[in-house]
């Protein structure tokens, strides 16, 4: 099998690297020209790519290789997330991996302006020693207010915490519990938070709410404003005019709406705002962190597999096991529906028993999807485009959930059609195969399956499993079950080696069997 290729656009921890080249042929740059990227994009599987590099709609189409976008770090704003969805193109990235990292930035920049930190450096390099004159004042007793509680607003919770701050935080998008077991006060909107901020910190992705003069204003004299999550999202000139009229005591920015800031940016003219470049996670522990997580992803996704860190799909929040048990479920009756149901006449329904989360119920519908469509497709059909290709097909899929006390089980039959069902249970972890096209079986589902479907007959049997030894396949299990109804019978081998065609030709001119499938 050809090892796939993958492309690093900027620097990376080399631990990722590392990681990367035990699977892949990589290639690996410090900062890729930008205007290369479009030229060589279309010989890679996977394109690695942090803020220096976007991946618009134009750069992205007409590379039917490409499988897979990663961004190094927790945003994706530079990566055209419907054009990847469409194309079936998984993006990857690396959520929380710097969260420590930018949230100690963040009390860097304010210990920095209490302290005078910046200021009293360069007072003693000028060869002076006054202290009076860069009395500082203390993070203790001080409110804190911070808009958004994700990963990195959690993380500046807990460190405030330490230095007992008075803890504040707005975020519409997080549950009242998340709040309160970080030990912090949650604000229902902005209005209520900036005027008990003493110090205001930003924590949100691009789509987060914009700081105006208006907003800004509200806050209490002698506040400090910092933001290292993204440029632009506060007023730069609201922050210099409420410098400059001393309503503001400093500000912290390690973010620009134009990066590197130019020459005449507002801010530029105060000794009392601390301006750092975009440093939040830029750290050897972050870097490696976002590092090993990106090239994971990027891994699982060339391997076929739904990463964690996936962006464009809805992945649940279980528990590793429990997230691989349903997804390995979910492909197996999916793959063996389709091969049953080559012509699909009717809605399909999705049967759950079982304590399956509701939460993941629609990652499952597209895992399900998937798995149907990439077996009677020849486009690429994965959980990523799963959706999109559906509707294209006309293909509709309804969820009923049923006995919630019962094993953990899959079943998908045609709407109507009940003799049409495929069971699988998901008992101690282990995939089994419970009902096939409505006849029941029992057997653990194996790497490598070989079904045959024939008249119900003596010698059957044991023609299959001499023509199998003939070509030198071991049968490790054989399982059978009947269609009363039809007189037809299904048998089911587990085998030790793939299948070869010729073995599937020479099958299917048996006189009693009318279907050969290899799973």
């Amino acid at each position: 099998m050809t090892r796939p290729r993958i492309l690093i656009t900027e620097t990376l921890g080399q631990e990722g690297i590392d990681l990367l080249r035990e699977v892949a042929d990589v290639d690996a740059y410090d900062l890729l020209p930008k205007e290369q990227l479009p030229e060589i994009i279309d010989n890679y599987d996977a394109v690695i790519v942090r803020s220096a590099h976007r991946l618009p709609r134009e750069t992205l189409i007409g590379h039917p290789r490409l499988k897979v976008v990663a961004r190094a770090g927790s945003g994706v704003d530079n990566v055209d997330l419907k054009t990847c969805t469409e194309l079936g193109i998984a993006v990857i990235n690396a959520p929380g991996a710097n969260a420590v990292a930018a949230a100690e930035q963040a009390f860097a920049h304010m210990l920095a302006i209490l302290r005078n930190v910046h200021l009293g450096d360069a007072h003693v390099r000028s060869g002076e020693w006054s202290r009076k004159k860069f009395l500082g004042g203390e993070l203790h007793e001080r409110r804190l207010g911070i808009i958004g509680f994700g990963k990195v607003g959690r993380e500046a919770a807990r460190i405030a915490n330490g230095f007992r701050m008075k803890v504040y935080a707005y975020d519409p998008f997080v549950a009242d519990e998340i709040f309160q077991a970080h030990n912090v006060t949650r604000m229902e909107t902005l209005e209520e938070l900036l005027p008990v901020s003493d110090i205001l910190t930003l924590h949100t992705p691009k789509s987060g709410p914009q700081i105006g003069l208006d907003l800004l204003s509200t806050l209490p004299a002698g506040a400090i404003v910092i933001n290292v999550a993204r440029g632009g999202m506060i007023d730069e000139e609201a922050l210099a005019t409420l410098m400059d009229t001393g309503h503001l005591l400093g500000v912290g920015l390690d973010v620009f709406s134009q990066e590197p800031p130019p020459a005449d940016f507002p801010l530029f003219r105060h000794p009392r705002a601390v301006l750092t470049p975009h440093l939040g996670g830029s750290t050897h522990e972050a870097m490696t962190g976002v590092a090993v997580m990106t090239a994971q992803g990027v891994i699982a996704a060339l391997q076929g597999l739904t990463p964690p860190n996936i962006v464009n799909v809805p992945v649940p929040p279980l528990t590793p096991d429990e997230f691989g048990m349903l997804d390995e479920g979910a492909r197996i009756v999916g793959r063996i529906f389709a091969q049953m149901h080559r012509t699909l006449h009717a809605p399909i329904v999705l049967s759950l028993k079982g304590p399956i989360p509701k939460n993941a119920l629609p990652w499952l519908k597209q895992t399900v999807l998937a798995a149907i469509l990439n077996e009677q497709l020849a486009d690429r059909v994965n959980a990523v485009n799963a959706l999109v290709k559906a509707e294209e097909q006309g293909l509709k899929l309804l969820v009923e959930e049923r006995d919630a006390n019962a094993l953990p089980t899959l079943a998908l039959r045609l709407e109507g059609h009940p003799e049409t069902t495929t069971e699988v249970s998901l008992e101690n972890h282990v995939p089994r195969l419970r009902r096939i096209n409505g006849v029941a079986v029992d057997l653990p589902w194996p790497d490598i399956a070989l079904m045959t479907v024939h008249d119900d007959a003596p010698g059957v049997v044991g023609k299959v499993g001499t023509l199998v030894g003939q070509y030198g396949i071991n049968i490790g299990n054989l399982h059978l079950g009947r269609q009363e109804n039809n007189h037809q019978a299904l048998m089911i081998l587990s085998l030790d080696q793939t299948v070869p065609d010729d073995l599937v030709r020479d099958l299917n001119q048996i006189t009693d069997i009318h279907h050969v499938f290899v799973f």
